[in-house]
């Protein structure tokens, strides 16, 4: 469900430069999957809480069947960040293509690839951070939070070059977006890796308890 989700988000932020119809209904059959996976997932979750099979589940406490519906929902909420994505450069371009709207300079190459880049480092931020809920690894989830921290300083350069280039408003409004949507991804992320921490932090206690 991750990975779809995070697969969505790029092709999301690809359309930017590729603004087709098959990258739109690729972004939005991805989100409708992810959908689906989230549905399914529930289901098996309230299944197994109603007959308290956390240890059939791989589960060590029946906590962490609040933690994966915790998860399901901020994947969720990435799918719903590609399809925001993908409707908004879409309506941008039809005013193009319908001539309402002119644009004076093609998307600025150097935002273009920053946001990419930056685009790039949330993704696998996320994935390292999934990696480390399935790994249990307290370790890098604790290193992932301080990624996250350590790259504001790369988040307001970005935004530092968007205000110092004469970039059409309209443009600006879309990378904005782009943007800000690579930041929660980024986010989601951190969430993720928060998770890892809970559920490794319990573990160690009771490990210590019994002890």
């Amino acid at each position: 469900m991750a990975i779809v989700a995070l697969v969505a988000n790029r092709d999301a932020v690809s359309s930017l430069k590729d603004p087709s119809t098959q990258m739109f209904d690729s972004v939005i059959s991805a989100r409708n999957d992810v959908n689906r996976l989230g549905l399914y997932i529930v289901r098996q979750l309230k299944y197994g809480i109603e007959r308290n099979l956390y240890r059939e589940l791989g589960f060590t406490t029946p906590k962490e069947f609040l933690l994966y519906r915790m998860a399901v929902n901020d994947i969720e909420n990435m799918g719903e960040n590609a399809l925001n994505i993908v409707n908004h450069i879409g309506a941008f371009q039809k005013l193009i293509d319908n001539q309402t709207l002119f644009v004076k300079e093609p998307i600025d190459e150097e935002v273009y690839l920053q946001l990419v880049d930056y685009y790039s480092q949330a993704q696998q931020l996320y994935e390292d951070a999934v990696k480390a809920v399935f790994k249990r690894d307290y370790k890098d989830a604790e290193k992932l939070i301080s990624k996250r921290d350590s790259l504001i300083p790369l988040e307001n350069e970005l935004v530092m070059l968007l205000s110092s280039k004469k970039i059409d408003p309209n443009v600006v409004s879309i990378l904005r977006l782009i943007f800000d949507s690579s930041r929660r991804v980024m986010d989601y992320g951190r969430n993720m890796a928060e998770l890892a921490l809970n559920r490794t932090v319990e573990e160690l206690c009771s490990t210590l308890i019994r002890k």
